[in-house]
């Protein structure tokens, strides 16, 4: 599965050619940070705005650098403790959107992407086939 679609609620909204997509990455993989972050920086439609290593610091950065879009795993060390009551508020506040990402896309990664507030789930071992157009997607302007 390449990406699961979760929400079709209205997108953010946003021009490509006056301003990049701004993203923060979310996951406690400084491989998997660092190789998201070179991906999305060798196109110039974004802006890495920050990365965090868990949940809690997920949660600050997106109150602070209010990102487009947060790239988020859903299995962090600390997820056990943030209900997904506690993530989804502040996260959609903050944020345009959330995408989900991990490794495990089975019923109960699923269940917790759509209770975060994330409009799709994108599974780890396809991500870079699917990143940059899901983004896109997400923030295109129609």
């Amino acid at each position: 599965m390449d990406i699961l679609i979760l929400d079709k609620r209205d997108r953010p909204r946003r021009s490509a050619h006056l301003m990049a997509i701004r993203v923060l990455i979310a996951d406690d993989s400084d491989v998997m940070r660092a190789t998201i972050a070179s991906t999305l920086k060798a196109d110039p439609a974004f802006e890495v705005v920050g990365e965090a290593a868990s949940f809690a610091e997920t949660l600050e950065r997106a109150g602070t650098l209010n990102p487009d879009i947060v790239l988020m795993d859903l299995h962090m060390p600390d997820g056990e403790r943030y209900s997904p009551e506690i993530v989804k508020g502040p996260l959609l506040q903050n944020s345009g959107c959330i995408l989900a990402m991990c490794v495990w896309n089975d019923g109960d990664a699923i269940t917790l992407a759509k209770n975060i507030g994330a409009v799709a789930l994108l599974d780890k071992a396809d991500l870079f086939s699917t990143l940059i157009s899901t983004i896109k997607m997400y923030c295109a302007k129609d």
